[in-house]
């Protein structure tokens, strides 16, 4: 993937500063809702789309 893609995608540091939830709980939504995901080098990279979707939906 080049760079700009990175920079679209969140981290689980992101997604836990943002939702101030564990990172634990973030790879276990991750994994329950099947949310897209890629890798750059040592970090993986979560799609905002997938994301907002299922944590915007639980805080409502």
């Amino acid at each position: 993937m080049d760079r700009e893609h990175a920079v679209a995608g969140l981290t689980a540091d992101d997604i836990a500063s943002i939702w101030r939830i564990p990172k634990g709980t973030i790879y276990r939504y991750a994994h329950k809702h099947r949310w897209r995901r890629y890798t750059e080098g040592v970090r993986t990279y979560y799609h905002p789309n997938d994301v907002t979707a299922v944590l915007d939906d639980l805080t409502r």
